[in-house]
């Protein structure tokens, strides 16, 4: 938590890991918030701006292809030569220059009309189907789930936090932010145990359930701790506990607001398209440059 001032960038740099995957849509890239996030180790897999160049450097196996990043402020005769040295396998200051390599597809099953662009840092095809990394991508708005579950089922729909200083204000954040990831930590326990997406765990059923636990009724002697887990995990877990199954739904891409954008403004009419099964994504540039415009 800090100040409005500071950016997502900075933010987003201090909290990574190595060992993440990191995905961000195309409203976060810039060069700098790129090599921040690179400088920690992670792997990303971002969805660049429709403006940004990407030069073909190599075709790969799997018909994805090796660009670079360059630094917008490298022009002319030096950009050049960076990207002259970068076609030839020499591995490029990261202050300068960064070696992704790029993902394009559609969703035609889902009325796709744009060609989707993702950059990644992991270059290997072994290490990252095109495949896996856009179902990846297609997951990050479950992040918005999490939102929600802080904002309108944790703390409760139209309720403000109490604190009166900045210093228990961010004391009551923090506090909310344990005991979310306290929760869905259950919960994907209690998924892996039962063989099923922690999608499937209702997070309202699981907070009633830790909030019943956590009374004077849960009194229970230290040495019965491991049964008494197990049983809420398999309350978690139950049928009656758990969401139903997702069923395959595409909406049109819509906005709330004539904008600059070609998107066109949502409609009261406008109803989701229920579809046999999950979408199944057409990746282009199989062996040859595409020829299509990039739509990102």
């Amino acid at each position: 938590m800090e100040p409005q001032r500071e950016g997502d960038g900075r933010l987003t740099a201090a909290l990574v890991s190595s060992d993440w995957l990191l995905l961000a849509d195309r409203g976060f890239y810039s060069f700098a918030t790129f090599s921040a996030a690179a400088q920690t180790g992670a792997a990303l897999c971002w969805r660049p701006p429709t403006q940004l160049l990407l030069p073909i450097l190599k075709v790969l196996s799997d018909g994805t292809y090796l660009s670079a990043l360059i630094d917008p402020a490298i022009r002319g005769r030096q950009r050049e030569e960076l990207l002259e040295e970068t076609r030839s396998g020499a591995k490029p200051d990261p202050a300068a220059a960064h070696v992704v390599r790029v993902v394009e597809y559609d969703v035609p099953d889902r009325d796709g009309k744009e060609l989707i662009c993702l950059i990644t840092s992991i270059t290997d095809p072994d290490a990252a189907t095109a495949a896996e990394l856009a179902g990846a991508y297609h997951q990050r708005w479950e992040e918005e789930t999490a939102n929600g579950q802080l904002k309108s089922i944790l703390r409760g729909p139209g309720k403000v936090l109490r604190s009166k200083s900045p210093d228990l204000v961010h004391q009551e954040i923090w506090a909310y932010l344990l005991v979310h990831y306290a929760i869905n930590s259950l919960t994907c326990q209690a998924a892996t145990g039962a063989g099923i997406d922690p999608d499937r765990i209702s997070f309202l059923r699981t907070l009633n359930v830790v909030r019943r636990t956590a009374t004077g009724t849960a009194a229970f002697p230290p040495e019965r701790w491991d049964a008494v887990t197990a049983e809420i995990l398999a309350m978690l877990a139950a049928h009656r506990n758990c969401n139903p199954e997702w069923s395959q739904r595409s909406y049109p891409r819509v906005v709330k607001r004539a904008r600059h954008n070609s998107y066109r403004v949502k409609r009261a009419t406008d109803a989701g398209i229920r579809h046999a099964g999950p979408p199944i994504g057409k990746f282009a540039f199989l062996g040859t440059p595409p020829t299509t415009s990039r739509s990102t």
